[in-house]
């Protein structure tokens, strides 16, 4: 059964053929509801340097179909939690904004490392391999 994106892509397709320019947000929208979404957390707070570091690494890359959210143990993280209760665990791990990431509702463990961060969000991640154990050590090394 088609989706509604489906069928509001599918009215609009003679448009889409003769003014693709015209319909961005159409094409978006098809393309994220038959995509996996990538969720994205970014537990900090917002006027923090590693938090925006953070933030901008996940802005500095093309991923059209990610969902981003700021858990800054605030007010508003409450309130999101309310509707989102994952939300609710989520928090900065040793004092540093640590990046959740996920895909298809299924995370991959917190980071408060970018590089580990960026190889997440850039799907080149396999945890286990040797490069992956080289940065969990080296996080390690940089912890108190």
């Amino acid at each position: 059964m088609p989706t509604a994106a489906v069928k509001a892509c599918a009215r609009g397709a003679d448009r889409l053929q003769q003014q693709p320019a015209a319909v961005p947000q159409l094409v978006a929208a098809l393309d994220f509801s038959l995509s996996k979404p990538k969720q994205i957390v970014i537990a900090g707070r917002a006027d923090a340097a590693d938090t925006r570091a953070m933030l901008r690494l996940v802005h500095d890359r093309f991923i059209p179909n990610k969902i981003l959210l700021l858990a800054d143990a605030g007010e508003g993280q409450r309130q999101l939690a309310r509707w989102l209760p994952f939300v609710k665990g989520v928090s900065r791990k040793d004092g540093k904004a640590t990046a959740y990431i996920c895909e298809d509702y299924v995370c991959q463990l917190p980071t408060a490392d970018l590089e580990v961060a960026a190889r997440l969000l850039d799907g080149t991640w396999a945890p286990g391999a040797p490069d992956a154990q080289a940065a969990s050590e080296r996080q390690k090394e940089l912890e108190p």
